[in-house]
């Protein structure tokens, strides 16, 4: 299972093409077992939970209906919340529910399988309908690293590992 520092090593690796890694929130091990419930969330924005990693500073966004945490790498020092007792309370009850949303998302299909999905920016940005430029990762815990994937899930974990970025999701 991918820590948040194999997360952060993924995105520097890729930062030239790639902004954000999505992953399903029970994919990580740091969330899974919610060693991060006290971490600080951004001043104004409690969405975005700020984490340290002795690969470098992330921005983790969470999905929580759709079990999917989207990371970037943190290129500024950020201002913390100064309600850090609510923003725990309010990181470790969100964090539960995105990792069991990610459970019933899997809809048992991976397996022992970790997948991630690398963002980037869009392509054909001028055209009428333009795309985001994605690849498709997985997790090898042998090698304890990243490595493109283009399985027979490919289509279904773009499909769903993709959140939907609008206030109903």
């Amino acid at each position: 299972m991918p820590t948040l520092a194999n997360v952060a090593a993924a995105l520097r690796q890729y930062r030239e093409r790639y902004e954000f890694l999505d992953a399903f929130a029970d994919d990580v091990d740091e969330l899974k077992s919610g060693a991060i419930a006290q971490a600080p969330t951004a001043e104004g924005d409690r969405q975005k939970v700020f984490i340290d990693t002795n690969a470098g500073r992330l921005v983790m966004q969470l999905f929580p209906s759709q079990g999917i945490a989207r990371f970037h790498l943190a290129e500024t020092t950020p201002k913390y919340s100064s309600d850090s007792v609510f923003a725990g309370a309010a990181l470790g009850s969100v964090l539960g529910t995105a990792v069991s949303a990610a459970s019933t998302k899997k809809e048992g299909l991976l397996g022992g399988l970790v997948v991630g999905m690398l963002v980037g920016g869009l392509v054909g940005a001028a055209a009428a309908d333009p795309i985001e430029r994605v690849l498709a990762l997985r997790f090898d815990p042998m090698q304890g690293d990243w490595q493109v994937y283009d399985g027979p899930l490919l289509r279904w974990a773009k499909r769903t590992l993709h959140p939907s970025t609008s206030p109903a999701a």
